[in-house]
Parts: C-alpha cells; structure tokens; sequence
C-alpha cells in the first residue's frame, strides 16, 4: 500500500483541505509536513512580525493535534530551503507520492515547480490542488480569455460562475489506516526570537470555526452598516483564518449563502441580504488580488500603471517615522497605527485612511507602507497587500484615481463622529470636546491646557497641511488635470 505526504502551507486545517483529503485517498498512511522557513519566520528577516508567528504556531499546533487524532503525524522542521526539507522526509518516508494547495504567490508558484522538478527525478508523484480560492487563475477570464484587470467585471463573472459551479466544502479526509513516524517539536514564536504578544484572535481552525459561525449567524446582516466603523465590532475579522487557511474560502461562501437563505425566509433586519451580500464581495476581492498577482506578479515590488513606475517620491525619513511611530499629529492615523502596533490587527477603513496618508499627504513610496504592514500584520496577504497599498498610492489596476485622496479629519468625523475609537487609542485625548477630537490643534490654547492636550507637547502638532499635500499630490499625478472633490 501506498504512503502520500501533504505539506502544509496556507491550509492549517483538517476539514475541507483539498490536498489533504487528496493524500487521504490516494494512501493508506498519511504523514504532514510544515516548514518553518527561516527566510519568512526569522525575527529580524524583516519579514513576518510577531503577531502573525504566533498566530499561526499555535495554529499548527492545533493542527498537530487534530491530525494525531486521525492517525497523521505532522512533522515540523525549520529549513533555509522548504523544498529540501520536503523532498529528504518524502525519502526518508519513501512515500510514493506528495500533495500541496497551490498558491500564487511568486516566489511560492516558483518554490512549488522546483518541487515538481525533484519529484520528477526520483520518481515521486507530486501534485498541487486548489483550495485556497474559490476560482483561480485561469477559470475567470474576459472573452478575449485575458484576466480581468477591473473588479467589478471580474465580480459578475465570478458570482456567475459560482452559481453554475456551487462550492460545496468536503468534510473530514478518510482516516489513514496506519501512522507513519512522528517527527519535529512545534516551537513558539518566542522561542524563534518574536518578541511576546498577547493574540486578541481565537486561533487555530477551532477558533476560526467558531468566528464563522458567530458571524454568519448574525452579525453578517449588519455588515453593510457597520464595516466602516471602527469603534463598532461590525467586521467578520476572518482575515487572519483565510490567510493561514484555518478557515477555507468554500466554507465562508457556504456560510454565507446560507445566512442569505436564512434572511429571505425570516423577516430579517434592514438591510439584512445587503450585509450578506457585501461581505461575499470582499470575499471576492480577495481572490481578485490574487488573480491579478499571478498573471502580473512584477506587481510585488512595480506599479502596475506603468505610466506611474517612475514617480519621484519624497520618501522623507521624519515623515515615515513619525507615520510608523504614531506621530502625525492626525488622530485616526495615529490612532489607528496604535491599533496594529497592539494588535496586529487593523480595520479595512483605517488601512485605506493610513495608506492614503502616507502616500499621498507625506509622499511616500507606497512599497514603504506595504513593507511596514507585512511587519505588523496578523492576517498579512501579499496579493491583498500589494493590491491595498498600490490602489490608494493610485498606481494600481482599478485604481482609486488620481484625484481621490482621502480627507483623514473628513473621514474620522464620518466614521468615528464622537471620537471614540481615537480617544480608546490615544488616551491623551480622552478629555477634549468631541468638536476638536479630530483636529485638537484647533483648540485654543487655554482648552489645550485645560484638556491636558498642548499641541508640540502632549500630542504632536500635525506633521503636514492636509490641504496643501492634497494639491501636491493631485500634481504629481496628473499635473495637467483640473482636481477633484476631497473625500
């Protein structure tokens, strides 16, 4: 009988796993493999940061639990090079055959047909499953069969097809019939030299289960007028589950339609299938980054409008530090800088604010910012980061254009009217009148005192004049344009 190996990447699961069911069918033992890469999760690999090592090591040792339970032994080994570490088990074992879930990736998709290539030579059947979309690479294309480079074309195929193509999630593989040998201690992000963090994320794929379910069940109908909230509790936070895949995206499509069935048979809220409806779109965007990645992977590190590939950043040191520090002097940047610093988190609304801060207010290269979030982030994507920080720098596919640069006092009076996400996040604040939380060096000196909020002193006087970097930026984009309205 047959042995098969799954490594495990962006798949910490052991429900619904494509390539694990796969090797559960094809072999009558099963052993897994997860490699630590010392290239990403290294301390000072300026790479993965804290949040995200912990977040998914306690993930892995979740899933080595749940995996011994059904006779598979997950191996856990730390290499400089993962496909060598694969290949020696996968001989060391003598299985016959390796499984994987794609990824898109570049440098991922470039790792993976390098594993192809070994295989091949030492006659190890080796295959690669998707899983981590719901719709990849080339399942939706325009009629001229090119990729969409546009999100809302891509959004009506996509939903098309999956009404032609319902996804429907696998339950638990076959349990293997014999255990191959165990193999590698699961260390802590501490013990890799992370610094110490507290997670505010359930974790591991119980815990993911259990936020689906908490969302879908009910917050979901409010999701349309809550998401842009940041001091209300209106987002899923999945995105950490869907990007180490201790949640699948088959089992947030099915969650989802099934809170759609749910609400048009009960009378539900106002706005109960527009929430539903809304969080399946972001969904969406999530595999559309992706899709834009793989067939444009020069994105990474390129603009993808060309014609902004040689754009002069300002790139002032002061200027990023003070973003990085949490000093500009606006309170919902600041405050949500605060937010991931203490979290690893941060709220898509605030993410859009603070890029568009920095790189259209403080000029500064957008790769700058999606360097710094890699860092920071426990749900770090590099397609849906890439694609966040190129659409608000303005150089990427769909694009906000040229002249949309977000207001942040306009946006914080919109979205946090009474300040209490700033005041949560910057407790200087805690005592200025709601009618200056966004803009406290407009206080008069006496109230400044007052409040324990002196401008240059308790808080930092704002870092630059929002309507003077607008212009600039609205310039260096398209200096022979008219601009537009300040959102």
């Amino acid at each position: 009988m047959a042995s098969w190996l799954h490594w495990f990447r962006r798949d910490l699961r052991l429900r619904d796993n494509v390539g694990l069911y796969a090797a559960c069918q094809a072999g009558d033992a099963v052993a897994g493999i997860f490699v630590i890469d010392k290239r990403w999760f290294a301390a000072d690999s300026e790479k993965i940061g804290p949040f995200q090592a912990a977040f998914w090591l306690e993930a892995v040792a979740e899933l080595a639990r749940s995996l011994a339970k059904h006779n598979i032994n997950l191996h856990v080994q730390s290499a400089g090079d993962p496909v060598k570490a694969v290949v020696e088990l996968a001989q060391k074992l003598e299985v016959a055959g390796i499984t994987f879930n794609k990824d898109y990736e570049p440098m991922q998709m470039a790792q993976d047909r390098r594993l192809a290539q070994q295989c091949e030579k030492l006659g190890i059947k080796c295959r690669g499953y998707k899983d981590a979309v719901g719709f990849e690479e080339f399942e939706i294309l325009t009629g001229s069969e090119s990729p969409y480079t546009v999100f809302t074309p891509y959004k009506r195929a996509w939903l098309t097809k999956l009404t032609a193509e319902p996804q429907v999630p696998r339950g638990l593989p076959k349990r293997p019939s014999r255990a191959l040998p165990a193999g590698g201690k699961i260390p802590t992000a501490l013990a890799l030299g992370f610094e110490s963090v507290q997670l505010q994320l359930a974790t591991g794929e119980s815990g993911g289960a259990r936020m689906l379910e908490f969302f879908c069940g009910e917050a979901v109908y409010a999701y349309q007028n809550e998401r842009n909230f940041p001091a209300r509790e209106g987002c899923s936070r999945l995105s950490a589950h869907l990007s180490c895949g201790t949640v699948s995206p088959r089992q947030c499509f099915e969650a989802v339609r099934a809170a759609q069935g749910a609400a048009g048979r009960a009378k539900p809220l106002p706005g109960a299938l527009a929430g539903c409806d809304t969080w399946l779109s972001e969904l969406i965007w999530r595999e559309f980054y992706k899709m834009i990645l793989f067939h444009f992977p020069r994105t990474v590190s390129q603009a993808f409008q060309m014609r902004y590939a040689n754009i002069a950043w300002a790139n002032d040191a002061a200027a990023v530090a003070a973003w990085k520090t949490a000093a500009t002097g606006y309170p919902i940047v600041d405050a949500a800088i605060k937010q991931i610093l203490t979290t690893g988190w941060m709220h898509n609304r605030l993410r859009m604010i603070v890029a568009m801060f920095l790189t259209k207010d403080l000029d500064v290269d957008w790769r700058i910012g999606e360097q710094a979030f890699m860092q920071w982030l426990i749900d770090y994507d590099q397609a849906a980061n890439v694609g966040g920080w190129q659409w608000s720098a303005g150089t990427g596919n769909d694009a906000a254009p040229y002249f949309r640069v977000m207001n942040p006092i306009l946006q914080a009076q919109r979205y946090d009217p009474d300040g209490a996400f700033v005041r949560h996040w910057l407790p200087v604040l805690k005592d200025v009148p709601t009618k200056f939380v966004h803009e406290p060096w407009l206080m008069p000196p006496a109230l400044q005192r007052d409040c324990r909020c002196v401008g240059g002193s308790d808080y930092p006087k704002p870092v630059v004049d929002h309507a003077a970097a607008r212009l600039r930026a609205i310039a260096r984009f398209k200096p022979d344009k008219p601009s537009g309205p300040d959102r």
